[in-house]
């Protein structure tokens, strides 16, 4: 009887264990930096300006006006991105939501159509793409 039992939860482990499916976005994520996996989009900073090259010059009025944008992208092992984090702050570095919230979904959207990620090594990470709002524009991209 004991046999039996054994034999049963041996063959319903295996049988979970087949069945369940693995999502390569539920693993850890690293910083791109670490362990020398150095993850990065084809072509870096040149490609993130160029790609939010039509925002940063028709975007002329954010409220408020002084500010920073961060972007967070958690990239999959394979290079598939699996979401975006947001941080919005103030010149005085309180949370803060630009132009009621309409910017950084646009940002969400560009970032998005962002592919060509590598990796020098095989693990998720995040990669960070920094606005810096001066003036009611976007200054900087880095």
């Amino acid at each position: 009887m004991m046999k039996k039992i054994i034999v049963l939860t041996i063959l319903l482990t295996s049988t979970q264990s087949f069945s369940q499916e693995n999502n390569e976005c539920d693993e850890r994520t690293l910083p791109y930096w670490a362990n020398g996996i150095n993850s990065r989009i084809e072509g870096e900073s040149p490609t993130f300006r160029k790609a939010f090259e039509e925002i940063q010059l028709s975007s002329t009025e954010i409220e408020p006006n002084n500010g920073f944008i961060t972007l967070r992208l958690n990239i999959s092992k394979t290079g598939k991105l699996c979401d975006i984090e947001t941080f919005q702050i103030d010149e005085n570095y309180k949370s803060t939501i630009f132009n009621n919230g309409t910017l950084i979904k646009e940002l969400e959207q560009i970032a998005i159509g962002l592919t060509d990620w590598k990796r020098d090594k095989e693990y998720k990470t995040y990669n960070l793409i920094r606005l810096k709002i001066k003036d009611g524009r976007i200054e900087e991209i880095f």
